[in-house]
């Protein structure tokens, strides 16, 4: 698949599915953009969404980036994790359903104002504004994400 640039336009919805995962198409644009060097402002290796979604599928970030760079659409990329930890895609459904609105509902909803998915001009304008500050405290409490195999920073 190709990387999406996303100095340019946001990820998939956090909402988009994939086989009744949600996450999994924004994650897999980001990994794919964080590879081509075209991230932008968004997060990779410091979501605390990206990281309960792999705690659910049993990887790492790593592990994540490789599957992603070897499969060619985000259906391939649940099957692989599912087949590398058996169980993974129905943990994934579970945790989509229920723990991930539960969990991050807050944040959704200021990603889908960040996105654009907002029909208030007034609102994107402040939470653009606002989330420049929230991505930098984001990355430095974080750190960096851990570098793959083959690719430096």
């Amino acid at each position: 698949m190709n990387a999406p640039d996303l100095r340019t336009g946001p990820p998939p919805r956090w909402s988009e599915t994939v086989d009744g995962v949600a996450w999994l198409p924004r994650f897999a644009g980001k990994a794919r953009a964080y590879d081509a060097g075209t991230l932008g402002m968004y997060l990779y290796g410091q979501s605390p969404v990206d990281d309960a979604f792999l705690k659910r599928a049993g990887i790492d970030y790593d592990a994540f980036l490789e599957i992603v760079r070897s499969s060619p659409d985000d259906a391939a990329v649940l099957a692989e994790i599912d087949r590398r930890t058996p169980g993974a895609a129905d943990r994934l459904r579970r945790w989509s359903k229920e723990k991930l609105p539960a969990t991050f509902g807050w944040l959704l909803g200021a990603l889908d104002v960040d996105d654009g998915y907002s029909s208030s001009s007034l609102v994107k304008r402040f939470a653009n504004v606002c989330s420049i500050p929230v991505v930098l405290a984001a990355r430095a409490f974080r750190g960096s994400p851990k570098t793959a195999p083959g690719r430096s920073r």
